[in-house]
């Protein structure tokens, strides 16, 4: 493990710099220990790479107010920086509307993506109203109100009655983050663009997955990602909701596996 700060961002790598890479981009509000179960899955095949978003777990808070273009500017850094040579990049929910918008804009510099519970829509007015609440608890330091509610929506029943040890490592998560990462953030999210007129332009061959309890993106939202995009597969993760890659990361790693090897064999 080597770790590396990068335009003030906490980026850790793992694995031999010369093995076929990937980049994971993790999802709101955490960081980038949620990876953990991919990380130790991929680490002794595959130079694999992780990052805190800007705000997030050890990069560094600026003003608390970003874009996901400015998110996008972040993660080609990291891998300029690093000397990726087109890795596969894989984003989950905030990450993959991150992997989206990168796509859009520098599909050249991926050989592969992962999209993991994501959309390419904006957010309606619903969503919005619904995070401006949630900025609104936070602020009125109701953090362990959020937590709850957000812990409870995210995963799928079984797993949010049943299996403690993820419910804790969730919210120890969250717990790190800060104020400021967690409402700028919430901003991002309701700001950013519609990314559907693009997707029939990804050409690199895409990955679409979805936990199949997902009730934050359920997976119609990956369905229609995969409907548009013209290399694509569709993977619905059994026993999740909105976190697969933690919910059931057997599955899901099985699938990012099949997916690396299979095109490592095209290349």
């Amino acid at each position: 493990m080597t770790k590396h700060i990068i335009r003030g961002l906490n980026a850790v790598e793992f694995g031999e710099g010369n093995k076929f890479g990937i980049i994971f981009v993790h999802a709101f509000p955490f960081c980038n220990r949620m990876w953990d179960k991919q990380v130790e899955a991929l680490q002794d095949n595959y130079r694999v790479v992780t990052y805190d978003l800007r705000s997030f777990g050890y990069s560094e808070l600026g003003d608390g107010h970003f874009t996901i273009d400015s998110h996008v500017s972040d993660l080609i850094s990291i891998i300029d920086s690093l000397k990726m040579e087109k890795p596969v990049v894989c984003g989950l929910s905030m990450g993959g509307y991150i992997v989206l918008r990168a796509l859009e804009l520098y599909q050249s510099k991926f050989k592969g993506a992962i999209l993991a519970d994501t959309k390419a829509e904006s957010d309606n007015n619903p969503t919005k109203i619904a995070r401006a609440e949630q900025m609104k608890m936070i602020k009125s330091g109701n953090r362990e109100q959020f937590t709850e509610n957000f812990i409870k929506a995210a995963l799928n029943e079984a797993n949010y009655t049943g299996n403690a040890e993820l419910v804790d490592f969730l919210k120890k998560m969250i717990s790190w983050q800060k104020n400021e990462a967690i409402t700028g953030a919430l901003l991002t999210l309701a700001a950013r663009t519609d990314t559907t007129e693009s997707l029939e332009k990804i050409d690199i061959k895409t990955l679409v997955m979805a936990g199949k309890d997902d009730r934050l993106t359920p997976p119609e939202f990956s369905k229609i990602i995969y409907g548009k995009t013209k290399n694509s597969d569709l993977k619905l993760i059994s026993n999740s909701g909105h976190l697969p890659n933690m919910e059931n990361p057997e599955e899901f790693n099985s699938a990012v596996l099949e997916f690396l090897k299979s095109y490592e064999k095209k290349q």
